[in-house]
């Protein structure tokens, strides 16, 4: 009885062991198991995050730096896709990821695949999400997804969970603003007395540069609604000195601009805010009406007005293109237009000179000799037509660098004449024809009677006029570039005379 007893503990504790190691075994394989996948996670979105930099041009080391280049490249289709693959086994992993999910909304974005993106970020929504944050993220997200499209109430509803999930998370600053704009773009003005309370709450949480605008903007929009046009516009020269490229923004200005009756500066705030909401892939609607609707009132204008205009809006894109991205052919089209409608007046003068201009913006000499002429006969007209000093001038001075471009100095020399005397207060003009002679003293070779007495006039004339631009500007590079020389070349030949 004894030994069976026994026997029977023994069994026991047997099963006992089996079960301890079995349930180790378990927790063991279901703790592994956890940690996999979670690393899993978090390897398939530092894939998706790689390829999405590499897709755009931007180094993987944050150290290096990304070329101008890079920047202006298209971005690459198809690693966009493995990007967006990768942020999906992210979420297949676990998806409690918001930034898995928020990376491939961002990607579709990148692609101008809206609609994508916001299939990407309702999904998204569906998941319980364990924490706070990533709820938040996720819905702020979804927000700027409707909000980017145009769809405010939608855009509004995500902004508010958001918010509720976590009202003094800095996640949701933006979306307080946000929810006040969406609803303003929709006309709803039921919590109007609350929209300047939520903005001031979303800026107290973002002390960010680049999301000034937003919330200025959305206050001077508020102010405007509430009749306080002062404070309104007060707000938006704000939100313009943070970002003056944000088209709702431009908009707002332009109407304000508007209502005091200018036409140009709105027309071009309406032409901006068209472009660059186009270019980022949704056209803002309101300004594409504005706009159209100020080029009928321009067609309706006399000719010589119009030129006038659009002589202007050319400059305008003119200095632009010095500090920003500008379409290459904006300012040539513009141009084009003028002679198209206006060939005979005096602004025109203006868009001569500048198509004229272009035509010898090449380094190919061959090309440079078959635009030469073509060239010459353009700012012969603008000549003609211009009537003021300036305008003579600035297409003499195209005529003057297209008789140089093909070597022919003499003729540059007399066109270079008659811009001095059509605006001899403009020191570029002596500029040009120190340039002149400068060439055409370099050029010559002989060393016979007639070639000593062409050199000597030359290289004199090019001191004349260098001593008379400096006279008439402070500083410029290229007018001491060529005193430099210039001075230089005389006393070279006058010791050359000396010892001859």
């Amino acid at each position: 009885m004894a030994e069976e007893k026994s026997s029977r503990n023994k069994w026991i504790i047997r099963l006992v062991i089996l079960a301890v190691v079995l349930a180790i075994g378990i927790f063991a394989y279901m703790y592994f198991s956890e940690r996999a996948r979670l690393l899993n996670a978090g390897r398939y979105f530092t894939y998706g995050e790689n390829k999405f930099k590499e897709a755009q041009g931007i180094p993987i080391d944050p150290s290096e730096a990304v070329s101008a280049q890079n920047l202006n490249k298209p971005i690459d289709v198809a690693l966009a896709y493995e990007a967006i693959d990768n942020y999906r086994k992210s979420v297949t992993y676990d998806d409690q990821r918001a930034d898995s999910w928020v990376g491939m909304a961002k990607v579709h974005t990148k692609l101008k695949e809206f609609d994508k993106a916001i299939e990407v970020l309702e999904e998204a929504a569906q998941v319980k999400f364990e924490q706070t944050s990533n709820k938040v993220t996720v819905f702020s997200a979804l927000g700027d997804a409707y909000f980017t499209v145009g769809e405010y109430r939608k855009a509004a509803d995500a902004y508010t969970q958001a918010i509720e999930a976590s009202p003094l998370n800095p996640l949701v600053a933006l979306a307080y603003a946000k929810k006040a704009i969406s609803l303003l773009e929709l006309g709803d003005l039921s919590e109007v007395d609350k929209f300047t309370e939520w903005v001031r709450q979303g800026q107290s949480l973002d002390s960010r540069a680049e999301n000034q605008h937003i919330y200025h903007y959305a206050l001077g929009w508020t102010y405007y609604v509430r009749g306080r046009s002062d404070q309104a516009l007060a707000e938006y020269q704000e939100a313009m000195s943070f970002n003056n490229n944000y088209p709702p923004l431009l908009y707002k200005v332009a109407s304000l601009e508007r209502e005091n009756g200018l036409f140009f500066e709105p027309f071009v705030k309406y032409r901006r805010a068209v472009e660059i909401s186009t270019f980022q892939g949704v056209p803002y609607t309101p300004a594409e009406n504005a706009y159209r609707e100020m080029q009928e009132e321009l067609a309706k204008m006399d000719v010589n007005e119009q030129a006038k205009i659009l002589v202007k809006m050319a400059e305008y894109y003119t200095a632009l293109g010095k500090h920003e991205t500008v379409s290459a052919t904006a300012v040539t089209d513009l141009y084009n237009r003028v002679l198209e409608i206006a060939p005979e007046s005096p602004s025109a003068s203006i868009a001569y000179a500048q198509l004229a201009s272009l035509l010898l913006d090449t380094r190919d000499y061959e090309l440079l000799e078959q635009n030469s002429p073509k060239a010459i006969e353009m700012a012969l007209k603008g000549a003609e037509v211009a009537d003021s000093g300036a305008g003579k001038a600035a297409n003499y001075l195209v005529i003057s660098k297209a008789y140089r471009s093909v070597d022919n100095y003499d003729a540059a020399i007399e066109a270079a004449k008659k811009a001095v005397e059509a605006d001899p207060t403009n020191f570029k003009t002596y500029l040009e024809l120190t340039i002149n002679y400068y060439e055409a003293y370099t050029s010559i070779e002989d060393e016979d009677d007639e070639a000593m007495a062409k050199s000597e006039a030359y290289i004199y004339g090019a001191l004349e006029n260098i001593n008379k631009a400096k006279s008439l500007t402070p500083y410029d590079r290229d007018v001491e570039s060529y005193y430099s020389r210039v001075t230089r070349a005389v006393e070279r030949w006058e010791q050359q005379k000396n010892q001859r």
